[in-house]
């Protein structure tokens, strides 16, 4: 493995081992801590920026920005709408997730978000059946789940440092 694999190795792992802290902290609490969110965030650009400087390419860290900036700006601009209906805490974790699948190209993060969402609509259903609509759960556990399933899947179909 070359060096610039390695480095989106551990970005990867670094955002993983935050992103399990993170479900089972905002499972317990319903809260998303800044102080993890953002030092993973900026490791993983380092890390990304190395790469990409390795590779003498920057589509990578280029899309890494995009997909941090899409889907932070999506999940924002629902926060903002109406604050109630989801915490800043999933829109500073949704940044976090759109630079980390963001490396395979702003889609991968657009699919990483909408994977996310994908998989709570099931518990989602479930809860306004039995506690109405006001009632409400954690959605960190659910964008994070998404953001590694298309990781996942672009790491093993296209590589971890992906032919451009």
């Amino acid at each position: 493995m070359d060096v610039s694999a390695v480095c989106v190795a551990a970005a990867a792992l670094g955002w993983l081992a935050a992103g399990v802290w993170l479900a089972v902290t905002d499972l317990r609490t319903g809260l998303l801590p800044t102080r993890v969110i953002w030092p993973t965030a900026g490791g993983a650009w380092v890390l990304y920026a190395a790469a990409s400087l390795i590779e003498a390419e920057s589509a990578g860290l280029i899309g890494a920005a995009l997909g941090a900036a899409v889907c932070g700006g999506i999940l924002a601009a629902v926060h903002f709408a109406h604050p109630p209906s989801m915490g800043f805490g999933d829109v500073r974790l949704s940044v976090l997730n759109g630079l980390l699948c963001g490396w395979w190209g702003w889609q991968a993060a657009l699919a990483g978000l909408l994977a996310g969402f994908a998989l709570a609509v099931p518990e989602a259903l479930i809860v306004i059946v039995r506690h109405g609509m006001r009632a409400s759960r954690p959605l960190g556990p659910y964008l994070l789940a998404g953001a590694a399933a298309v990781v996942a899947w672009a790491m093993a179909t296209r590589g971890l440092v992906p032919a451009r």
